[in-house]
């Protein structure tokens, strides 16, 4: 059974994605091919991060034209609705794989995108920036065990 947390994030992040489509030239969610495709050129170990990305924003006309990292910036998205946030970033809570944390820093073109879902806002934050806001980070561990 699906926790109701999980069916929640996944609308909010479906929310997400729908505001930057309206609001950010070239937005895509990449499929398989496309994302194998951009993985392949920047050099990124398509099975272990693949899911570490939520959406590309390209520079050049489509996603079999990128050959190099500049042309397109990788988003993994993080939506908030919390009445408590009023300016981007701030006051935001989420979380972040270590993978994602890792091609984040290691890819200059990798952006962290906080997406208010209330305000129809969003807000992209380079690796420094992110380091530079973070308050408090803890380590969680997630378990599954193996079937009979």
């Amino acid at each position: 059974m699906v926790r109701a947390q999980n069916i929640k994030n996944l609308t909010t992040e479906k929310i997400g994605i729908t505001i930057l489509k309206n609001k950010l030239d070239n937005f895509i969610v990449p499929n398989k091919e496309e994302k194998e495709h951009i993985f392949n050129i920047l050099g990124i170990d398509t099975k272990k991060y693949s899911r570490s990305i939520d959406g590309v924003q390209l520079k050049v006309q489509t996603a079999f034209d990128v050959k190099k990292a500049d042309d397109c910036l990788l988003i993994e998205i993080k939506t908030t609705n919390a009445k408590n946030v009023t300016e981007l970033p701030y006051k935001v809570f989420f979380g972040l794989t270590k993978n994602e944390e890792d091609l984040f820093r290691s890819h200059s073109n990798y952006r962290l995108c906080i997406v208010h879902t209330g305000n129809n806002e969003f807000k992209f934050l380079t690796f420094k920036e992110y380091e530079g806001l973070i308050q408090n980070k803890r380590i969680q561990y997630q378990i599954n065990f193996k079937s009979k």
